[in-house]
């Protein structure tokens, strides 16, 4: 299947969702928590977990920019705050680019790609799902690994 319409089945289950939770982690990591809360290693998450790993992410309203992966780490988490109970209303892949970009009400857009320097087989972003899978976005692809499988990446879900 097109990696386009791979990532846009893979989110599809998501809009209309709106995640109880939008934070900042280490560096510039932003993860998003939709669906019920469920425990995980002392943590809660969502049942699905979106994380923003090693890529360059931006946050705007109405085409202005309220914060990127390099701003102080305080504007970073007031602009991610945003996010916190906002509807996604949809989702866009350029397969091209590789640029992944996430719509909210409000006019929020949350756009994504991996570093120019990444690696091919460094994850952009994670989409932790309810069937204990991890999807995650390289340069190469998707890359698809059960949760059990990788319970190092479970005690680093913040």
């Amino acid at each position: 299947m097109q990696l386009k319409k791979q990532i846009e089945a893979l989110f599809q289950p998501l809009i209309g969702q709106r995640p109880w939770r939008a934070s900042v982690g280490w560096g510039s990591f932003v993860t998003l928590e939709f669906g019920p809360k469920r425990l995980y290693n002392r943590h809660y998450h969502g049942d699905w977990h979106f994380w923003l790993y090693q890529c360059e992410w931006s946050l705007t309203s109405k085409d202005r920019c309220l914060a990127h992966s390099e701003s102080k780490k305080r504007v970073m988490q007031l602009a991610i705050d945003n996010l916190k109970g906002a509807e996604l209303t949809d989702l866009t892949f350029d397969s091209q680019r590789m640029i992944t970009k996430l719509f909210f009400d409000s006019c929020l857009e949350l756009q994504c790609k991996p570093y120019a320097d990444a690696a091919p087989d460094e994850d952009c972003w994670m989409l932790f799902t309810p069937d204990q899978q991890v999807a995650a976005l390289r340069q190469t692809g998707l890359r698809y690994e059960s949760i059990g499988a990788n319970a190092a990446a479970l005690s680093g879900r913040r």
